[in-house]
């Protein structure tokens, strides 16, 4: 089984890492976060640094961290949550 490749989310080095499939892992909980849908239906996961909480998009997210991928790799898609 391939182990998933996890880069840190620039904002939030030392914190939270997101996944070439789209999960995001906080170091503070040692785990991976719910990601729950926009009232587009996009992913968002809400994300803590210096006492300041935002609300982002997991795509593009994903994006920022893996500019290379192809989307097909995003396991995100609209409609589905995979946990």
């Amino acid at each position: 089984m391939k182990k998933e490749i996890y880069k840190p989310i620039i904002g939030y080095e030392g914190l939270y890492e997101i996944s070439e499939t789209g999960k995001v892992f906080s170091h503070h909980s040692k785990r991976t976060l719910k990601r729950c849908g926009d009232e587009y239906g996009f992913h968002v996961v809400r994300l803590h640094s210096g006492g300041k909480a935002a609300n982002l998009k997991v795509f593009e997210l994903w994006k920022t961290a893996f500019p290379s991928a192809i989307e097909t790799d995003f396991k995100g898609a609209k409609t589905i949550i995979y946990r």
